[in-house]
């Protein structure tokens, strides 16, 4: 199994800590109240095992996972995956670190996904051409991180490493590369009703209702997530100690006519669909918001991104890595077809 389920992280807690399953329900209630909808049931179970001090993952042993069942929770990640694209190196540099990064585009018969190099060792293969599209990688020791963007990665750093065509490794039936991850192809056009989990999608249609903006502290290198630590401090996986910035999220209802779905936005996009110059000054200050939300209410929009299940409300979601106002001409022929 890929990943541990909700209820098998409710039990392994009660069985560990001996509390009930209604405490702990209690505690993953709570959390999911705190955070909103923006995480799911089974990711909050295991935040509250993290507060027990439960390690879900500590007894397991490497983890042979194909691409559609990549978890953000796992560590110790195995996997064989086909190179279909390999892009630039780049270099990066804070206040506490420097060094370089690249990514790969790889595939297996489940699917299509980014992997990310930290590492030098990894890094000097992909300069002196060791590496090609087309090799079969075995990952060893990688993890997974959630992109906004691009959806679930594979990552590899200094524990990491991999075998080039090992022995006795084969791939039948790789899945084609998706519109992620720095590939060529676009986003299809789809009406909403016809939308599918984990498309890269065109949508136009109607901005028909907006929420407010959520934040979160991130990393000014990267612009992930940070955690606070014990030395009262940032952390990046990627960066380390970091000062952070704040970013937001925000969520709005879309409609097409066919149907409607939710889009998420991250950051640069907020405050383009808010038409402000930044979200940030929209932080506890209600009738700002209201100002914005009226504003905007109403507006035709083009939005591409990647579709999405919400596993807690078990609905598809777009996660947007553009929005733009639409063409009226456009959307009067999308109304009359």
């Amino acid at each position: 199994m890929a990943s541990v389920s909700y209820e098998e992280i409710i039990a392994k807690i009660c069985r560990e800590k001996g509390v009930t399953t209604e405490a702990v329900e209690a505690k993953i209630k709570e959390k999911l109240q705190q955070l909103s909808d923006l995480i799911s049931k089974q990711g909050a179970a295991h935040i509250v095992a993290n507060e027990y001090g439960v390690k879900v993952y500590e007894s397991q042993g490497p983890k042979r996972l194909t691409i559609k069942d990549l978890d953000p929770q796992l560590r110790n990640v195995e996997a064989v995956v086909k190179v279909q694209r390999i892009f630039e190196i780049r270099s990066f540099q804070t206040a506490t670190r420097k060094g370089r990064v690249a990514n790969l585009q790889v595939a297996d018969s489940s699917g299509s996904c980014r992997l990310v190099l930290w590492d030098e060792k990894q890094l000097k293969e992909i300069e002196e051409k060791k590496i090609k599209e087309g090799d079969i990688l075995k990952i060893m020791n990688g993890y997974v991180r959630n992109n906004n963007y691009s959806g679930l990665e594979l990552h590899l750093g200094g524990n990491g490493s991999w075998l080039v065509n090992p022995e006795g490794e084969k791939l039948d039936n790789v899945v084609a590369a998706t519109g992620s991850a720095g590939s060529s192809e676009g986003p299809e056009k789809r009406a909403i009703k016809d939308v599918k989990e984990n498309e890269q999608v065109l949508l136009v249609g109607t901005l028909v209702q907006i929420f407010e903006p959520r934040f979160y502290d991130s990393c000014p290198q990267c612009r992930k997530k940070v955690v606070f630590g014990e030395d009262e401090g940032f952390h990046c996986a990627a960066h380390g100690k970091v000062d952070s910035i704040p970013q937001a999220i925000l969520n709005f209802v879309f409609d097409d006519g066919t149907g409607n779905i939710r889009v998420v936005c991250f950051r640069d996009l907020v405050n383009s669909v808010l038409e402000v110059d930044d979200a940030i000054t929209l932080r506890d200050n209600p009738e700002a918001f209201r100002d914005a939300q009226r504003k905007v209410a109403g507006k035709q929009l083009e939005v591409k991104g990647r579709v999405t299940r919400n596993s807690f409300f078990d609905r598809l979601e777009i996660l947007a890595n553009s929005v733009d106002e639409a063409n009226p001409k456009e959307l009067a022929m999308e109304l009359e077809q």
